[in-house]
């Protein structure tokens, strides 16, 4: 066997597996949604193509390492003129060199078309959220039912007779998605289902984790309105507003905040 086959043919290999792993991750939604609803895509989870990705990160260091010390003197070659000296800035080097400040510049400032391409990809992301929702806070499906109910402000007791009620085996000190686990649902299933049965007759309830990243087309999507609705609403209290405006942006040029803003249009928080 050929080790140098191997480390190019490893290349080649990683690549396409990150690759693959890369796309799926580019149009993931969020973690906080991902796990408050148990998400997968083609039965993988999004925890576990990242620890794909990563792996094959680290394999594909690998095989560059060891592909560069098989490919050194050709590489060299790369760097020489017609004189066949050594000239590291060579008319290609300078080339890959433009390209690759080219990459990272347009991406930290935010320059289109990479603007727009990683604006597309959060578009995806959120999209995601109409159909799974959102967790009413960080990392809620890590607490225990009972410290979940007192933060949501609902009844304990109440809460367990609820799930008593719909067959769900629980111990009132597991994590939310602990019991998810042990049950086949999700923490969203759990939320939702008691959230159906204690909250108030005509409380508007949101929760306000997140919203800043999203426009006010997004974020009128999760209030359950139209957008056309959402900016007559923000109108209403002086806010000017188009349905491609980044929400959080838009409420800090009043001097204000997502959730004062919110709750001045008569959303309550879920805390």
């Amino acid at each position: 066997m050929s080790l140098k086959k191997i480390t190019s043919l490893s290349m080649l290999l990683a690549m396409l597996v990150m690759t693959f792993t890369g796309i799926l991750l580019f149009i993931a939604l969020q973690g906080i949604v991902a796990n408050w609803a148990n998400w997968e895509i083609l039965g993988l989870s999004k925890e576990l193509i990242a620890g794909i990705h990563t792996t094959f990160m680290v394999l594909f260091i690998i095989a560059t390492i060891l592909h560069i010390f098989y490919n050194f003197s050709p590489m060299m070659s790369y760097m020489k003129n017609s004189a066949k000296e050594f000239v590291f800035f060579t008319k290609e080097m300078i080339v890959a060199s433009i390209l690759t400040i080219v990459f990272l510049v347009g991406t930290v400032f935010e320059i289109a078309p990479f603007s727009t391409f990683l604006g597309f990809g959060e578009k995806i992301k959120n999209s995601w959220e109409k159909d799974y929702g959102t967790a009413p806070y960080s990392h809620a499906e890590l607490s225990s039912l009972e410290s979940f109910t007192s933060k949501v402000g609902f009844d304990l007791e109440k809460s367990k007779e609820i799930l008593k009620a719909s067959n769900i085996k629980f111990e009132q000190t597991q994590s939310l998605a602990k019991i998810a686990e042990d049950n086949s649902i999700s923490p969203n299933f759990i939320y939702n289902l008691l959230k159906m049965n204690l909250q108030k007759s005509g409380e508007k309830s949101v929760p306000l984790t997140g919203l800043g990243k999203k426009t006010v087309e997004e974020v009128a999507q999760t209030l359950g309105i139209s957008s056309e609705e959402f900016i007559s609403k923000l109108n209403s209290i002086g806010i000017n507003a188009n349905k491609n405006d980044k929400f959080k942006e838009l409420v800090e040029k009043q001097n204000s905040s997502v959730s004062a803003v919110l709750i001045k249009l008569g959303y309550k928080k879920e805390e």
